[in-house]
C-alpha cells in the first residue's frame, strides 16, 4: 500500500492500481504585526497555520477501478465534510486530519453508454485539527 485518505486506498497490485501524482503540501506560519508609534512594527509569532495539500489522483477502469464509484465516494467525503488522516508509506503526515476542500472532476474517456472509463481527479486538502489534539 502506497498510502491511504479515509476509506481511499492508493496501491498497486497486480489486480489493481490507484495512485496520484503532482503531490503538493504546503503550510505557514501565522504572525501579526503590532504597530508601534514613531518605530518599526514589532512582529509576534502567534503559532503555526494549517496545511494543505494538492493532488491529483487518475482513475482507470483497466486498472480495476470503477471511476464512477471513486468519484462518488470522494464527493460523499466532501459533501458530508469526512475528515480523515492521511497515510503515505504507513504513517499518517500529520498528527491531524485533513478534508476535502475543493474537488475537480476531468472525464478523459466515456464509453458509448456513458460509463467512466478513464478520469482525473484534482483534490484539494486542508488541515483540520480535531478538539483534544493539538
Amino acid at each position: 500500500m502506497i498510502g491511504a485518505f479515509g476509506d481511499v486506498v492508493f496501491e498497486v497490485t497486480d489486480k489493481k492500481i490507484q495512485t496520484f501524482y503532482d503531490f503538493k503540501r504546503a503550510g505557514e506560519a501565522r504572525w501579526h504585526d503590532h504597530d508601534i508609534i514613531g518605530g518599526k512594527p514589532k512582529s509576534e509569532f502567534n503559532g503555526p497555520g494549517l496545511d494543505e495539500i494538492t493532488f491529483v489522483v487518475l482513475l482507470k477502469a483497466e486498472f480495476g477501478i470503477n471511476p464512477t464509484k471513486q468519484l462518488e465516494k470522494l464527493r460523499n467525503m466532501r459533501d458530508q465534510g469526512k475528515a480523515a488522516p492521511f497515510i503515505l508509506g504507513g504513517k499518517p503526515i500529520s498528527k491531524h486530519y485533513f478534508s476535502i476542500q475543493k474537488m475537480s472532476e476531468e472525464y478523459k474517456i466515456v464509453d458509448n453508454r456513458g460509463n467512466i472509463i478513464v478520469a482525473e481527479v484534482e483534490l484539494e486538502l486542508k488541515e483540520y485539527v480535531r478538539s483534544g489534539v493539538m
